[in-house]
C-alpha cells in the first residue's frame, strides 16, 4: 500500500470515525458498578406469628434478644428459609428488611 492511499478523503474519514468511536467508548468506562444497597446497609431478619397461616394481615413480631443481620438479601432469605423449616408452624412468617447500620 502506498502512502498516498491514506491521504484519500474516504480512508481519512473512515479512520477518523473509528478513532472518534474508540474515544467515546474509552471515555465512558467507569469501572465496576457501585453497590446498589450502599455502604452501611444490612438486611435484618424478622419472624412473625400470624393469626391464620399464610395471611399477613394479622401478624405480630416474635420477640428475640438479637435480630440476625446479613450483608445481602440472598443471605437473609436463605437464613429465613432454614428458620421456617425448623419451626414447622404454618402461622410463622419471615421478613428480611433493609436497614442502615447504626
Amino acid at each position: 500500500m502506498k502512502l498516498r492511499n491514506f491521504k484519500s478523503p474516504r480512508i481519512f474519514l473512515s479512520l477518523s470515525a473509528v478513532a472518534a468511536v474508540a474515544g467515546v467508548l474509552a471515555m465512558q468506562r467507569t469501572g465496576p458498578a457501585p453497590n446498589p444497597e450502599g455502604v452501611g446497609v444490612v438486611f435484618v431478619y424478622f419472624p412473625s406469628l400470624c393469626a391464620a397461616p399464610g395471611d399477613a394481615r394479622d401478624c405480630r413480631e416474635l420477640p428475640r434478644p438479637v435480630r440476625p443481620a446479613f450483608d445481602s438479601m440472598a443471605a437473609c432469605s436463605a437464613y429465613a428459609d432454614g428458620e421456617l423449616k425448623r419451626e414447622h408452624n404454618p402461622r410463622v412468617m419471615a421478613s428480611c428488611m433493609k436497614q442502615r447500620e447504626a
